[in-house]
């Protein structure tokens, strides 16, 4: 499981005292709330400290880079959060910790492959499930998701026709 995950994007400054647009990719602003450190690499090795992130306006300040002109300069910079510094809700997790996770038909156990990419579109989630050389999408909505424990197995109801694959 990688430490470091991906925040968002650095954008535009905002007024005259340090505030960058943010531009978070995470389920919602208000979840890095608590986050006092974001990171410019995904290692981990380089940091900024947050002085105020206000996610209703999708700005943050960062302590040493008290105006526009200081703060212009991470334009465009992605960031990263440390995943120890939030706490999922239970039955929740990382998209990225169920990237290789084997999927399985939950009424025949069939292996129907491994999550090969987690894909957001119009604001819902898309499973790309991959088996030798052939991908098929899955939307992972409570109905069709029957279980899913990170790196050992998701177990999904398949409707006819949904696994229809493509090459990859």
């Amino acid at each position: 499981m990688k430490r470091y995950l991906e925040a968002g994007r650095l954008n535009s400054p905002r007024g005259l005292k340090g505030e960058l647009r943010f531009e978070c990719w995470c389920d919602d602003a208000e979840f890095l709330s608590g986050v006092s450190r974001l990171y410019l690499d995904p290692d981990g090795k380089r940091f900024l400290e947050v002085e105020r992130y206000i996610p209703h306006l999708g700005t943050v300040v960062f302590k040493g880079y008290p105006d526009r002109t200081s703060a212009s300069a991470l334009t465009g910079r992605t960031l990263w959060f440390d995943r120890e510094d939030v706490t999922l809700p239970e039955g929740t997790w990382f998209n990225d910790d169920l990237i290789g996770t084997p999927v399985y038909n939950d009424a025949t156990g069939e292996d129907l492959g491994v999550l090969r990419e987690v894909e957001e579109k119009g604001g819902r989630l898309l499973w790309h499930i991959a088996r030798d050389g052939m991908e098929f999408l899955f939307p992972p909505v409570p109905d069709l998701t029957v279980s899913v424990v990170p790196g050992e197995a998701i177990r999904i109801i398949l409707i006819e026709g949904m696994d229809e694959r493509y090459a990859i």
